[in-house]
C-alpha cells in the first residue's frame, strides 16, 4: 500500500476507454487531500446525497412563494460540487431527478402538506410538479454547468420484483402511486426537453443483472428507446465477494447495449466485511475480474461510458454504516493509502493490451 499522491494515475489509466468517477459529498472539497486524490485518480465525480430531491427541495421557500405546482430549491451545497468540477476540468453525473427514496412525502401531498396523512395531491398537480421540477433543476444547472455535466440520472429504481405488481414497478413509490406507471416516460419527456447539447439522459438501478428485473427494466427501456427519450442504462455495482457471477452482467450490458444504448456502471463497490490480507487479497480478484470483463466488453465495441465508485475511501463509503460487521469496499483505505484492490484494477488495461 502506498500514498495515492505516489500512485499511478487510475483515470489515466483507463483514459482510453471511459471515465472513471467516484461518489463525493460537498465536505470532501474542504479537505486538501481529498481535493487531491479525487483530482488525481478521478476523471468523473456523482454527488452522493446533495443533487438529490431531499436535499434540494425547500419546503419553507415553496410554502412561501404560493405556487402549488411549482417547488422552491437550494442548490448551494450541490453548486459548490459543480463549480469544483468545472473548475479542474472534471465531468459530473447528476443523481438524480425521479426517485422514490429521499423524495420528501410533501412533495406529492396537497398543499405541500408535511403531516404524515396528508392526502396525495391529483394525478394532473403531480403531472405539473414533476414537469416544474426537472425544468427548474436542469435550467439551474444548464444555465452555468452544461458542459460540465455529461449525463442525467432522470428516473432511480423503479423497479422491484417482489412487490408483485405488472411490469414489477415499485408499488410502493408515491411516484407510482400519483401516476402509475406513466411517471417514468413523463419524466423523460421532461429532461428531453431541458437537456443540453452532448448530455444523455439515463435509466438507474441496482440488481439489474438479475434476469426477472433485467427483462422488467428492458422492456420499459425499449419503449423509451423507441420514442427516443433514452440514451442509456445505470447499472449500479454494489456487490459482494462472492455475488453476483459476473456471466449475469455481461449478458445484461449486452442486453442493454442491444437496445442501442450506452451503459454506465454507476455506484460500484464491493462488500468486503474484513482488513486482512486474505480477504482484501479476494477483494482484489473480484476487482480485477471485474474490469477485465468491462475492458473486454468496451474493446469488443460495447459502448461502456464510465465506471463510478461509490465513495472514495473505506472511511467514507456508505457501507462502513450499511453493513454492522463493517466494510472495507473500496480501492482507497482510510488513510488514504491504495490497497491491492487499486492495484488489480490500475493493471487491467495493459492486460488488455497485451491481448488486443
Amino acid at each position: 500500500m502506498i500514498a495515492f499522491d505516489k500512485a499511478p494515475s487510475l483515470c489515466r489509466a483507463y483514459s482510453r476507454d471511459f471515465w472513471i468517477g467516484a461518489a463525493v459529498n460537498p465536505w470532501m472539497l474542504q479537505d486538501a487531500e481529498y481535493r487531491a486524490l479525487i483530482l488525481r485518480h478521478f476523471s468523473s465525480v456523482t454527488l452522493e446525497n446533495d443533487m438529490k430531491p431531499e436535499r434540494l427541495l425547500d419546503r419553507k421557500a415553496t410554502l412561501a412563494g404560493g405556487d402549488p405546482l411549482r417547488a422552491q430549491m437550494n442548490f448551494t451545497l450541490a453548486d459548490r460540487v459543480l463549480s469544483f468540477a468545472a473548475e479542474y476540468g472534471l465531468k459530473v453525473r447528476f443523481h438524480v431527478l425521479c426517485w422514490h427514496n429521499q423524495t420528501p412525502r410533501w412533495f406529492f401531498a396537497e398543499n405541500w402538506s408535511d403531516a404524515p396523512d396528508a392526502p396525495l395531491a391529483s394525478r394532473e398537480t403531480i403531472l405539473s410538479r414533476q414537469e416544474n421540477y426537472i425544468r427548474d433543476v436542469m435550467t439551474h444547472v444548464n444555465q452555468r454547468w452544461a458542459d460540465t455535466v455529461y449525463a442525467w440520472d432522470v428516473v432511480n429504481e423503479a423497479f422491484e420484483p417482489d412487490q408483485n405488481e405488472p411490469g414489477l414497478y415499485r408499488a410502493r413509490s408515491l411516484w407510482y402511486q400519483t401516476l402509475g406507471p406513466d411517471f417514468i416516460p413523463a419524466a423523460f419527456r421532461a429532461a428531453r426537453r431541458y437537456q443540453a447539447p452532448g448530455q444523455q439522459l439515463y435509466y438507474n438501478d441496482y440488481n439489474a443483472f438479475q434476469p426477472e428485473k433485467r427483462d422488467a427494466i428492458l422492456a420499459a427501456l425499449k419503449t423509451l428507446k423507441a420514442k427516443s427519450l433514452i440514451d442509456g442504462m445505470g447499472m449500479q455495482g454494489h456487490m459482494n465477494l462472492d455475488w453476483p457471477d459476473f456471466a449475469l452482467c455481461e449478458e445484461a450490458i449486452r442486453r442493454y447495449a442491444g437496445l442501442g444504448l450506452s451503459v454506465q456502471v454507476t455506484e460500484l463497490d464491493i462488500h468486503c466485511p474484513g482488513a486482512d490480507a486474505e480477504r482484501q487479497a479476494a477483494l482484489a480478484d473480484r476487482y480485477g475480474a471485474y474490469f477485465a470483463m468491462l475492458l473486454r466488453l468496451h474493446r469488443e465495441g460495447l459502448p461502456i461510458g464510465s465506471v463510478t465508485f461509490w465513495g472514495v475511501t473505506d472511511r467514507d463509503s456508505w457501507l462502513t454504516g450499511f453493513r454492522r460487521e463493517g466494510s472495507y469496499p473500496l480501492l482507497f483505505d482510510g488513510e488514504k493509502h491504495t490497497k491491492p484492490a487499486f492495484d488489480a484494477v490500475l493493471a487491467q488495461p495493459d492486460k488488455a493490451l497485451l491481448k488486443d
